[in-house]
């Protein structure tokens, strides 16, 4: 029982110890021009994709931009421009990566706004909506940059980033005369 209370008496004085030296560290601090920093989360990177089938890539990046044209488009055709390769390492031009993602997106985003029900009188209004792309290859991985436009003016884009891979370098790299 002495010993329960010798432990409670240690404890209690410790408690009141470090309680009474809490304001004069805080105190010192301010005299010192100390400061307590809170600190700050690292900012967030960017994250890479890594495809080594160039159709699973296809197919990932036709349902990425299913999702985030999904209720974008009006009733109608949307038209689809192949995906334009530009940067240092590529020369201007059409790929066979570019053509065959638009032929792709035609399908998918187009499954979509043929769905929707169309009086006769919106067939024109609507053929205004465009998608379309840009492929640029940077540090090993590929930027593509995805755009749209739908009956009424307004624009949607972004931007994913995929590793490359050899199937995915070929058919960035062979352009559609």
């Amino acid at each position: 029982m002495h010993h329960h209370r010798l432990f409670r008496d240690l404890l209690i004085k410790t408690f009141l110890f470090c309680f009474l030296l809490l304001p004069c560290l805080a105190q010192g601090a301010q005299e010192t021009g100390a400061e307590f920093v809170k600190q700050t989360p690292p900012p967030p990177t960017i994250k890479y994709r890594d495809y080594a089938s160039l159709p699973e890539l296809i197919t990932t990046l036709c349902d990425e931009a299913d999702g985030k044209f999904k209720h974008f488009y009006g009733p109608g055709l949307v038209a689809v421009t192949p995906f334009v390769s530009i940067g240092e390492s590529l020369r201007p031009g059409i790929s066979k990566l570019g053509v065959t993602l638009a032929d792709q997106m035609v399908s998918v985003i187009n499954n979509n706004t043929i769905a929707l029900k169309t009086s006769s009188g919106d067939q024109q209004f609507h053929s205004q909506q465009r998608l379309s792309g840009l492929l640029e290859e940077m540090d090993g991985y590929l930027r593509i940059h995805i755009s749209g436009i739908n009956y009424r003016g307004q624009r949607v884009s972004y931007v994913t980033n995929v590793e490359m891979s050899e199937p995915l370098y070929r058919a960035l790299h062979s352009y559609i005369k």
